[in-house]
C-alpha cells in the first residue's frame, strides 16, 4: 500500500517512507494542525486482519504513550482509518545504534557507557510504570545528532503484571539479545531487559556478539548453557569495573543480575566518573565470597612462662598416678649444678635463636608481597597516571616520548596491560605523547574547491565539502568555513567548507554576450531559458554589428523566461533604437527581420610562447567584464614559497580588449584576478 501523499485522519500528511520493521512501516509525515514533522508507524497489510497482531500493535501505543522521558521516543497519537492502523510518534533525526556499531566496528568504552546509562535511565522509567520492553537491541535504539539515546519500538512490551509470553510473541524479538528465561519461553520481567542491555553494552565495547550461531535455536541454546567470553579479554582497554557491570547484567540467573535498571545506571555513572573504581558490578554475596586477609597472632614469651616451665621440669614425672622418679639413681650436688648450668645455657641459646628468627621473619613479613591489578593508563595525562599508580602502590617509569595523535604528555602505551596482576611496588613503564603540531586555519572563503583543498592540505588539514544552494555565490565557490580562518587547531583536523552548488531551480545566471555575434547571442540566451529582444541604433564611432548594451548585466541571477534586450550597432539606423519585426511569432519571441551579416568581435590573440625574459602570460579579456568603460585590474600571486604578492595593478579601458599580464614561469600556487576590487577569477599554476 502506497501511503505517500495521503492525508490520514484529515491531519497527518504522509511525506516519505523512512523505515520498515517486522510488523510495521514507518513514514515521515507532517502534522498539519501543529505544523510539525512526526513519524507515523503503520501496521503492515499482512497483519491488518490478524486480531492478535492488531491488539499487540495497540498495546505498544498504550504502553509507551504513558511514558514521558528524554530517552524514550514519545507517542503522540494512535488511530486507524479503515484497515490502516497506525501510531503517531516523535520524529527522531539520527542513526540506529546498530548502524553505528556496523560502521565503526566498536565504540570507545566511555561513549558506550554513556549510551548504556541513558538506555538504563529510559528503562528505569518504563519499569516503574510496569512496562517491559522485551526487545532491547541496537536496532531499537536511535542516537540523535546531539548524542542522545532514545528507545523506540515497544513492539512486544506489556504490563509487568501480565502473564508470560508465548512462543509466537517470543519470535518477535531478536534471539541474539534474548535473556535465558526469554529464550526458553518462561516468565520475563524487568531483569530480562537488563540482560538484553548487558548484551548491547557488550557488543558496543567489543564489536562482537557474545553468542552467535547458524540458527536461532543454536543461539538460544548458547544463552541457556554457555558462558560468554569476558569482554575485557576481547578489548583490554575497557576498565575492570565496566567488565564487571556487563557480566553482572548478563548473569544467567535472574537473582545474579542488577535488582533494577536504576542500580545499573548508578554503577555506569560511577565507572564513567572514576574508571579505576572496583566498587561496581558486584552483589553483597559476591563480596562475601572474596578472599579475606587473616591476621597472624603472635604470642610473647615472658618470665612467668619461663618459671612455669622450670616448675614443670622440677615436678616428678608420673604415669598412671605413680611417681616415676622412684627407683632412679641418686645424683650428686655437683652433677645437679652442672645440669642446671647446661639447662640455663640451652634456654639462653633458645632465646637468642627465637629473637634472631623473629627479626628475620618480621623483616620478611614487612616486604611488599601484596598484588594488585594494573589500571588502564592509556589516554590519561602523566600526572593522572602517576596518581592512579601511586594510589594502588605502584611506581611510574617513563620509557620514551613519541609522536602521536594524543595531546602532549598523555599516555599512549603502557608496559603491563590493564588488569594484569603485579606485585605492589612494581614500576609500570609508560610511553608519553610528544603532542601534535598546531596550525592556523587559512582563509578559504571565495576560493574554488580545488584551491581550498590545496590551501588546507598545505598546512596538513583535512577538508569536508558540504554543498548548499546559494544565490549570492558562484557555483563551486566556498562561502563559509568551520573552523573560521585564524583559529588554531591540530594538524589532521577536518575543516568543513560550504560550497555553493548554484542557483535554485528556475533561476539562471545572465550570460556575458559582448563578444558574441547577434545570432550567437540569441542562441545563448534561448539555450539558458531567457527571451531575447533585439534592437538597433546608430553609433558611427563603433563598428557595424557590435553589441552596444544588454539590458541585464552579466552574472546577474534572474528567473528563466525573463526578457533580455540587446542593442546592436547598425550604421544608418535612426538614433532611437527600434524593435525589429519577426516573421514567425510562434517560433521565437525575438524580432529579427533586418539582421545584418554576423560580425565577430576581434580580440587580441593569446600569446603562444613565453617572452624572452622567462615569464608567462595571463590573458584577461576586458570586453567581457560588464558595461563599464574603465577598470582597475589587480593580479595577485599566492605562491607556495614566497607567499602573497601583487604582480599587477593598472587602470584599463574597455577598448583595450585583451590584456596580457606577465608572471614568472617558475611560479607555483594560486593566481587571482581582481576587477575593481572584486575577485573575478582564480586558477592554479604549477
Amino acid at each position: 500500500m502506497n501511503l505517500i501523499g495521503k492525508l490520514l485522519s484529515d491531519r497527518y500528511e504522509v511525506i516519505e517512507k523512512i523505515g520498515v520493521g517486522g510488523m510495521a512501516t514507518v513514514y515521515k509525515a507532517k502534522d498539519t494542525k501543529l505544523n510539525r514533522c512526526v513519524a507515523v508507524k503503520v501496521l503492515k497489510d499482512e497483519f491488518a486482519n490478524d486480531q492478535e497482531f492488531i491488539k499487540r500493535f495497540q498495546i505498544e501505543a498504550q504502553s509507551a504513550a504513558s511514558l514521558s522521558q528524554t530517552n524514550i521516543v514519545s507517542i503522540y497519537d494512535v488511530a486507524n482509518e479503515g484497515d490502516i492502523h497506525y501510531i503517531v510518534m516523535e520524529l527522531v533525526e539520527g542513526k540506529t545504534l546498530k548502524d553505528i556499531i556496523q560502521k565503526e566496528g566498536k565504540i570507545e568504552w566511555k561513549t558506550a557507557a554513556k549510551i548504556a546509562s541513558q538506555i538504563a535511565a529510559g528503562l528505569s522509567t518504563a519499569h516503574k510504570n510496569h512496562i517491559i520492553h522485551r526487545d532491547i537491541k541496537p536496532h531499537n535504539i536511535i542516537i540523535t545528532r546531539d548524542g542522545i539515546a532514545k528507545i523506540t519500538d515497544f513492539g512486544i512490551a506489556k504490563a509487568a503484571s501480565s502473564s508470560t509470553i508465548n512462543a509466537k510473541s517470543s519470535s518477535l524479538g531478536s534471539v541474539h539479545y534474548f535473556s535465558p528465561e526469554h529464550a526458553r519461553g518462561g516468565y520475563t520481567d524487568e531483569k530480562s531487559d537488563i540482560y538484553s542491555l548487558g548484551i548491547v553494552l557488550y557488543e558496543m565495547v567489543t564489536g562482537k556478539l557474545p553468542f552467535d550461531g547458524d540458527s536461532a535455536v543454536v543461539v538460544a541454546m548458547k544463552h541457556l548453557k554457555d558462558d560468554p567470553i569476558e569482554p575485557i579479554k576481547l578489548e583490554s582497554s575497557i576498565p575492570e569495573g565496566l567488565n564487571d557491570i556487563i557480566m553482572k547484567a548478563m548473569h544467567k540467573e535472574v537473582s545474579g543480575r542488577y535488582l533494577n535498571a536504576n542500580e545499573m545506571y548508578n554503577d555506569l555513572q560511577k565507572i564513567i566518573k572514576s574508571p579505576d573504581t572496583l566498587d561496581v558490578g558486584k552483589n553483597a554475596k559476591d563480596r562475601a565470597g572474596e578472599t579475606q586477609r587473616v591476621p597472624v597472632v603472635k604470642r610473647q614469651i615472658n618470665s612467668s612462662d619461663i618459671e612455669r616451665g622450670k616448675a614443670e621440669q622440677a615436678e616428678p614425672v608420673r604415669k598412671n598416678g605413680i611417681n616415676m622418679s622412684k627407683g632412679r639413681k641418686k645424683v650428686s650436688g655437683s652433677n645437679i649444678v652442672a645440669t642446671i648450668f647446661i639447662r640455663i645455657f640451652l634456654i639462653l641459646a633458645i632465646f637468642a635463636g627465637v629473637a634472631f628468627g623473629s627479626k628475620y621473619l618480621f623483616d620478611k613479613l614487612m616486604e611488599p608481597t601484596e598484588t594488585r591489578a594494573v589500571p588502564n593508563l592509556i589516554g590519561s595525562s602523566s600526572e593522572k597516571a602517576e596518581t592512579l599508580l601511586k594510589n594502588l602502590g605502584f611506581q611510574i617509569e617513563v620509557v620514551d616520548i613519541l609522536e602521536s595523535e594524543y595531546p602532549k604528555g598523555y599516555v599512549i602505551k603502557q608496559k603491563y596491560e590493564s588488569g594484569e596482576i603485579m606485585t605492589v611496588g612494581t614500576k609500570v613503564g609508560v610511553w608519553l605523547s610528544a603532542g601534535q603540531e598546531q596550525v592556523v586555519v587559512p582563509d578559504v572563503v571565495n576560493h574554488s574547491v580545488t584551491a581550498a583543498t590545496k590551501a588546507l592540505r598545505d598546512v596538513n588539514l583535512q577538508i569536508e565539502v558540504i554543498e548548499e544552494e546559494n544565490m549570492e555565490v558562484d557555483v563551486d565557490k566556498v562561502f563559509k568555513q568551520d573552523p573560521e580562518a585564524g583559529v588554531e587547531t591540530y594538524t589532521g583536523e577536518v575543516v568543513k567548507v560550504y560550497v555553493s552548488k548554484g542557483l535554485p531551480e528556475g533561476m539562471v545566471y545572465m550570460p556575458d554576450l559582448f563578444e558574441f555575434t547577434e545570432a550567437r547571442a540569441v542562441e545563448v540566451l534561448e539555450g539558458v531559458g531567457l527571451v531575447p529582444v533585439v534592437k538597433y541604433t546608430n553609433s558611427p564611432d563603433r563598428e557595424e554589428g557590435v553589441l552596444l548594451s544588454q539590458s541585464i548585466d552579466p552574472n546577474e541571477k534572474i528567473e528563466e523566461g525573463t526578457q533580455v534586450t540587446l542593442v546592436y550597432n547598425r550604421i544608418g539606423e535612426p538614433d532611437e533604437p527600434e524593435e525589429s519585426q519577426t516573421p514567425d511569432t510562434t517560433a521565437t519571441p525575438h524580432i529579427t527581420t533586418q539582421t545584418p551579416a554576423p560580425i565577430d568581435v576581434v580580440v587580441t590573440p593569446i600569446p603562444t610562447k613565453a617572452p624572452e625574459n622567462g615569464s608567462k602570460y595571463l590573458n584577461i579579456n576586458l570586453s567581457s567584464k560588464g558595461s563599464r568603460e574603465t577598470f582597475n585590474v589587480r593580479v595577485e600571486l599566492n605562491g607556495d614559497i614566497k607567499g602573497r604578492k601583487v604582480i599587477y595593478n593598472e587602470e584599463h579601458k574597455r577598448g583595450d580588449g585583451m590584456i596580457s599580464v606577465p608572471y614568472p614561469d617558475d611560479a607555483t600556487g594560486m593566481i587571482r584576478v581582481y576587477i575593481d576590487g572584486d575577485l573575478d577569477s582564480e586558477q592554479m599554476i604549477s
